[in-house]
């Protein structure tokens, strides 16, 4: 279910049912059956993809990465929203909630 509103850390997060993944490389492979493809994640994607096995709010996932990544918090958040929205464009998370609701 797509969202409209914007990713922001208040933003729950979940994987998608039916999507399989699998480890090939180093890379994390997704496939989607409902869309008949395939999406590769390097692997700070494949970090962040495991974290939203169950519903994360997107600010604690930043948490996460802020404490095992030395990056600029601010990048970081802005790369976080942008993978996340991606993968949400592509039907491979669910927004549970945003805003706190």
């Amino acid at each position: 279910m797509k969202s409209l509103n914007e990713i922001d850390l208040a933003t729950v997060v979940v994987q998608t049912e039916g999507i399989f993944s699998s480890e090939l490389d180093g890379e994390t492979v997704l496939m989607s059956l409902t869309q008949a493809a395939y999406f590769g994640l390097d692997s700070t994607g494949q970090v962040i993809w495991n974290m939203i096995a169950k519903p994360c709010r997107v600010g604690d996932l930043c948490d996460q990465l802020a404490a095992d990544y030395n990056v600029d918090r601010s990048v970081l958040e802005q790369e976080v929203f942008e993978f996340l929205s991606e993968l949400n464009e592509e039907d491979l998370i669910q927004v549970v909630s945003q805003n706190g609701s």
